[in-house]
């Protein structure tokens, strides 16, 4: 009874500078943080010059990926809209429709 106490408090022990350990790496890295964040404010230009050119790559980037993805649902909708083209009600609006995605596809391509 007395060893599982002993046994207890030292995993108590050990958990415990574990814990400490890991509380003050998390303060000496929000420290540093907190350091560079200043330093920015200390410096506005840097700072502008810095988020201008954050906003330029998250603006290309958001372009970029709506390219990718209006081109996937475009093709995806032109393979669903083929396959809808029996349908007796919508097949000939469908079909106009194909040609004119088509039309302009090889107008792009020229």
């Amino acid at each position: 009874m007395e060893e599982e106490k002993e046994t207890r408090r030292e995993d108590e022990t050990k958990a415990l500078e574990k814990l400490k350990t890991t509380v003050q790496g998390l303060s000496a890295h929000l420290e540093k943080l907190r350091s560079e964040y200043v330093e920015l404010f200390k410096k506005p230009r840097k700072f502008i010059w810095m988020n201008l050119f954050l906003g330029i790559v998250r603006g290309v980037g958001m372009f970029i990926g709506l390219a990718v993805v209006g081109a996937i649902i475009v093709s995806i909708g032109t393979i669903i809209l083929g396959k809808m083209e029996t349908i007796p009600v919508l097949g000939k609006f469908i079909a106009k429709l194909l040609k004119a995605v088509e039309e302009a596809r090889t107008a792009i391509g020229k």
